[in-house]
Parts: C-alpha cells; structure tokens; sequence
C-alpha cells in the first residue's frame, strides 16, 4: 500500500500524469531537444554552474567523466515514443546528449510496459541486482532502505544538486524533502509532479447541454440531471438508446472528482476531528457517493461494462459520441477530447469546476508533491557516480528552460508526434508550472505582444491562434491554454487553494508494504461490486470491517505512530 493505498490500481491515472500532461506540460514548454546536435552546457546554463566543472574528485574532466562513465538503468515503456532512423532506447537524442555532455553512457538493465513496472522492480530488488539509479514508489522506497541497498545522497546532493534542481525540490514544499530524509540522511530525490495541478474538472459535452437546454452544473444535484439528459434524452439525435451520461473506467482513473463533490476521498489520509489520521476510502462520505454511483448505474447512466474497459478503451467511446461528461484534469482536450473533437466536427466540450453536494465547497484531493505512482529517484548503494543522476537531472530541466528554437525543436515533439523528450533518463517538475505558463501565454493572447516571452510559449501561442482560426487539430491547444482555457481553471484551484492534501506523506510503513496488495484489491473490487450492484451499498460497513481486520487497523496505527513522531 502506497502513501495510503492512493491509487495503486490507477495505472492509466498514472499514464495521464506521465503521458497527456506532457501534451500540455511538454508543449508546454516544448522544450527540449533531438540530439543529432545537441546545445552545449554552457549555452544552456542558465541558472548556476554545473559543479562538476571545477570538481574533480568525480572523475570528471571540463565537466565530463573521464574516462566514460557507463551508468544503468532501468525504465517504463513510453505509449508516445517514436524511436526513427535508427535510434532505441539506448541510443537516441538524450543518450547521444548525456554522452556529448557528461561523457555518460546510458545502459538500461530492462524496459517494461507501465503497468508491469512495480512487479518487475520488486523483482530485481528482490534479485539484489539493482541499477545504479531509478524509481521507486514509496513501499519499495522504504524495504531497499530498511535492506541498506541505496545511497546516502546528503553529502551528494549538497555538492551536486545546482540552483536550478534545488529549486524545484523547494517548490514543491518542505515535507516532500523531509519525506526522503532519515535520520537526517538524505536517501533520495523526490519524483516531484505538479500533483495539484491534477485536480480534476467536469468535462461536459457543451454541444449536448445547448441542443436539451441544460443549464451548467452548479451543483451535484445539477451534474445527476446532465447524467440523465444525456443518458436519455438522445443528445446525439441518432434515435438510439446508446448514450452515457458519465465517464467510469475499471482502474477508476476518472473518478476521483465525482467522489470529491461528496467530500469523499479515495486513497488518502486525512485528519479527523481529534487529530487522529483515518483512511478516506472507509468514511461515511464514500458510502453515500457510491450509492449514488450504483443509482447511476442501475438507471443506465454508466456503462454496463466499464468494469472491463482501461481508460483508452473509454476514450474511444468518447471518440464515438458516446459518453457525454468526464471527471478528468486540466489536459483532458489533448487526451481524450482531441480524438471527438477530430471524428465530430460539432462535438464541444468545456469545462467547468467540480461542484459540491452541499454549501461546502468541493476540494479536490492532492498529494503533496511527489509522483503518485513513482515517487523517489535512489542511487544503489556502492555505486560509483552516485552524482550523474543529478547531474542529468539539471540538464533536463535545462532545457526546459531553454528559449532557443533549434534546442526546442530538437528535444521535444517530433513533426510525427514522437514525445522525444520522454526519452530523457529522469524527471522532476515544478509544482505549478503549466498554470505559470498559462499566465504568459494568455497575456501574451490578450496583448498580441509576445516579445517577453520564450520560444516555448510563441510556439504554444502560435497553436492557439491557429486553432481560433479553425484549424480542428489543434482544437485541443485553445481549450487548454487560451485565454478561457482550462489551465485558467486549475489557476482558480490554485488561487483559492480548493484541495484536500493527503495528511501522510511519510515513506510506506511496515504494515503498509505486507498489507498494502491485500487492502487496495479489496477496495477495488468492493468500489467495482458496489456500483454495480452486485454488492449492496450497505455491504460498505463490512468492506470498512474487512479493511481493518486484514491490516488496515495496523497500518492506520503505523501511519498515526508516524504523525506522533513527525508533529
């Protein structure tokens, strides 16, 4: 069980985060590059010098080790790389650059698909043979820790860690460093993501809304009428019964923000009124949300078989026209939205604020951070050049600073749709990155003067005014990042700060990492019976039962043993 079990079998959430919101977050900046040529490190420092151009004890010679320095690996597969002319996974334009750069070469022990990447990590931790850095989520974080299998990164990261790195890690918050140190060691680098950024929205089918008359949803009352309309009213005009009025996938990747409306949590820790932390997906507000959830479904709202369908098998029904309204982020119109937007020349969606059942303002849940699925960066203990994960970590985040056209469209986004900048080893984010980058670019939209702007924003600017001309492909760019685009809207979450922050953010506790499979297979299949009604909804107080009685009452007493200890 993760930091609280949070989202364990959201591994197409998790394709979200790492995939479409690079369609934002990378276009976004589109910045970086393809390698042929890659910029060199003194054209691109921007921030602060690379400390290994004055070290040595490193190896290092004028910044780069020498000899070569290999470095291993290991990696998930990425659904939107694009490997051209010769290029693989160890060789293309960031392993080409790190070699140009820092005389790294880059070895990857193995590749797997996403979905498989926990079990065949827990597998080589298990072997011992472990590369010299890669990600671990937080149950896997704590048994290599507690095995003393990675390196103490304080000394290292205190020489190494330039400016630019350190200043992401202090944007995402004190706890999330405090959550990889130990005994005042340092044992990792923090997968930091714009988690907050995440917080969902209600897509809805504008289109629909207008051709029945439906006002915008204000209220959860207001989006379970939508649901029906939708459900029953033939929005799409083909006189069939064959329309959903909500978005549902088997691993619940769109989920979370109906949940939200009822102030019910899925798979965080929260606080309760004596100050002790419980788990959210046992409290009273989940039992009420999936009972409407089963209402829904029972009334035909929800598709008969979500329980089998992964989120891009749900994508293509909305691709065909045929749910009307997801619970989805801020980049929801790259993906999924872009593929009706492409079949149905009239199908538009807009988004509007996840809304409350209640007078109580809906907040939307948020980690603290860090990666939901992969958490922490580690460094195998013994390995030689504990430092070349740092420094191909600034390098990364170079580039993304990086205002030159040729490094833009080298390293980003190939003219086929390649993410060429998902082939770089390591990643950590800004907190409110893309909400910072919509602020320029929709200055820059409503001044016309894009002069004080980088290149990365000019070309994003240039794609949203293509699109308000009626280029339809790149329809997706405008609801995004156009003046009224939905990175306005997470802008608003952020301003009023509308989240319910997970209360632990502590590594995985010992009862968590034996219990966490059992607990989080029990909750999915107890959410998937519930909603459709193979469970009756009252069935929820023995899930809440059987949740302690197979461990949870141990984890929720480590978790809270943690909370004494960290107060």
């Amino acid at each position: 069980m993760k930091r609280s079990m949070k989202r364990s079998m959201a591994v197409t959430f998790t394709f979200l985060l790492l995939v479409t919101v690079v369609l934002a977050a990378c276009s976004k900046k589109e910045e970086t590059s393809n390698a042929s040529q890659p910029p060199t490190q003194s054209a691109t420092q921007t921030q602060s010098a690379d400390p290994s151009q004055s070290a040595s004890d490193d190896g290092t010679k004028d910044g780069k080790y020498d000899p070569i320095a290999t470095i291993t690996t290991v990696t998930d597969k990425k659904p939107t790389v694009k490997y051209k002319d010769g290029d693989s996974l160890e060789n293309n334009p960031w392993t080409r650059a790190y070699e140009k750069e820092f005389g790294i070469k880059l070895k990857y022990l193995w590749e797997v698909d996403q979905a498989q990447y926990k079990q065949k990590m827990n597998l080589t931790i298990a072997s011992g043979d472990l590369p010299d850095f890669f990600k671990v989520d937080q149950e896997q974080f704590k048994q290599l820790r507690d095995a003393d299998l990675i390196e103490d990164l304080t000394e290292v990261y205190n020489k190494y860690a330039t400016d630019r790195v350190k200043s992401v890690m202090d944007d995402a918050g004190d706890v999330v460093m405090k959550s990889a140190t130990f005994d005042g060691k340092l044992m990792a680098v923090p997968y930091t993501f714009p988690t907050r950024e995440a917080a969902e929205m209600i897509w809805i089918r504008s289109d629909w809304l207008k051709k029945l008359n439906l006002p915008a949803p204000k209220t959860m009352q207001d989006v379970l009428a939508i649901a029906e309309a939708f459900t029953t009213q033939d929005p799409d005009g083909n006189n069939k019964n064959d329309t959903f009025g909500l978005a549902l996938d088997k691993d619940y990747a769109a989920i979370n923000g109906f949940l939200n409306g009822f102030h019910a949590y899925k798979g965080i820790w929260l606080e309760d009124a004596n100050g002790q932390l419980v788990y959210s997906s046992i409290q009273p507000q989940m039992k009420q949300a999936l009972g409407v959830l089963q209402e829904m479904f029972k009334k035909g709202q929800i598709d008969p078989e979500f329980g089998s369908k992964a989120f891009d098998k749900v994508g293509e029904d909305i691709a065909s026209g045929k749910i009307g309204m997801l619970y989805n982020p801020f980049w929801a119109p790259m993906y999924p939205l872009q593929t009706s937007a492409d079949k149905d020349p009239k199908a538009e969606w807009q988004f509007y604020p996840i809304v409350s059942v209640d007078s109580e303002p809906a907040k939307f849940q948020a980690e603290l951070g860090v990666n939901p699925s992969f958490g922490y960066w580690v460094v195998k203990k013994g390995a030689k050049h504990p430092e070349a994960m740092l420094k191909m970590l600034d390098y990364y985040l170079t580039l993304n600073e990086s205002i030159d056209p040729k490094v833009i469209s080298e390293m980003s986004v190939g003219e086929d749709g390649s993410e060429i900048w998902q082939m770089n080893a390591i990643i950590a984010s800004k907190s409110f990155g893309n909400s910072d980058q919509w602020l320029r670019v929709s200055g820059a939209l409503k001044s016309g003067d894009t002069s004080n702007i980088s290149a990365g924003d000019k070309s994003i600017v240039e794609k949203v005014q293509s699109a308000l001309n009626g280029d339809r492909t790149l329809w997706g760019w405008n609801k995004v990042y156009g003046v009224e685009g939905s990175l306005g809207q997470a802008n608003e979450y952020r301003k009023n700060n509308l989240y319910q922050t997970n209360a632990f953010y502590g590594a995985a506790v010992s009862a968590s990492v034996d219990k966490g499979p059992t607990l989080s297979k029990l909750e999915i299949e107890t959410i998937t019976k519930i909603i459709m009604g193979k469970t009756p909804i009252d069935g929820f107080e023995t899930f809440v039962g059987n949740w302690n009685k197979f461990g949870g009452e141990e984890v929720t007493k480590q978790v809270n043993e943690w909370k004494a200890n960290n107060n």
